[in-house]
């Protein structure tokens, strides 16, 4: 979380880039976690329960910290007014 403890220290046009980042990454990642849960339900349907049944519970926790970090984010950008 370094990145964000530094957040206003970056300047106007590098914040920006960071939350285009931050924005492409968040949605990448909840594409990711759909498929994943999709693929797990389908094995844990038709194999039974199993250890890939619990695979999407640890990436909660990646989710969690990817919206937070987001949050923060766009809260300095909207502190500096740029969007």
């Amino acid at each position: 979380m370094k990145k964000s403890e530094n957040l206003s220290k970056l300047s106007n046009d590098a914040l920006l880039i960071t939350l285009k980042r931050a924005k492409n990454q968040f949605i990448g990642f909840m594409v990711f976690f759909v498929l994943l849960v999709i693929v797990c339900n389908y094995f844990t349907f038709t194999k039974g329960f199993g250890y890939y049944t619990l695979i999407p519970i640890p990436f909660l926790l990646i989710i969690i910290a990817n919206i937070f970090s987001y949050g923060k984010i766009k809260q300095e950008v909207k502190i500096r007014r740029l969007s």
